[in-house]
């Protein structure tokens, strides 16, 4: 609700998003399923392996490629 207020007042065509990415320890198929109809953009169980954290938290990142620089 916070973000739709913000980007509502800002009103300048850009949008402002805070990334949530759930870790827990239950690797139910639903429980993933549930986080991501709550709004949170990735889901994380434990234990994990360092790789795996990483590949969700790069989602969050917009790469730049050759031609953007």
């Amino acid at each position: 609700m916070m973000e739709s207020k913000a980007n509502e007042e800002m009103n300048n065509g850009s949008e402002w998003h805070v990334p949530i990415l759930a870790m827990t320890a239950d690797v139910i198929h639903a429980t993933y399923d549930e986080c991501l109809k709550r709004g949170m953009d990735g889901y994380v169980s434990k234990p994990f392996e360092e790789e795996n954290l990483y590949q969700e938290v790069a989602k969050f990142f917009k790469t730049k490629t050759i031609s953007d620089s």
